[in-house]
């Protein structure tokens, strides 16, 4: 299957496509890296800064980005990805976080991204170092290493 960004975008979730989001599930041996897509979407309803899309293949949503968005601080912080257990092992994992970083920049000018992960052999750190992001000497509540990466 050829990727390109004609293909694969970020939609803006309604109350039109939301349910379909909520229905993506990662692999079970994954599900505890991260929240399902519908606790995420209830968490960022208390959240000032939640900034949430689908992630679409044509208009079939394939998975779900959410980001701590605060652009006065100038602080973007990726709080949930994933993709859904049948699309992944394809590069769209790789491509939605490209198109997440010119959303980024185009929206709120951002330079600079930030997340953590559950670090464990089958965990998703080496997808993120392949992205570019970089190990911090932080942790996020005190056992989830950050990384960061300048775009």
């Amino acid at each position: 299957m050829d990727i390109d960004n004609n293909s694969l975008n970020l939609h803006e979730l309604t109350k039109d496509n939301f349910y379909e989001v909520c229905l993506l599930a990662v692999k079970p041996e994954q599900q505890h890296y991260v929240d399902s897509n519908a606790i995420s979407i209830a968490e960022a309803s208390f959240s000032k800064h939640a900034w949430l899309r689908g992630i679409y293949l044509g208009e079939v949503a394939i998975g779900f980005v959410m980001v701590d968005a605060n652009p006065k601080e100038h602080q973007y912080y990726l709080w949930r990805f994933m993709i859904d257990a049948n699309y992944q092992g394809k590069g769209f994992g790789k491509l939605a976080i490209q198109l997440l970083l010119v959303e980024l920049k185009n929206k709120f000018n951002a330079s600079e991204l930030t997340t953590s992960v559950i670090s464990d052999e089958m965990g998703p750190l080496k997808f993120y170092q392949s992205l570019g992001f970089k190990l911090t000497d932080n942790y996020i509540e005190g056992r989830e290493p950050e990384l960061i990466l300048d775009f």
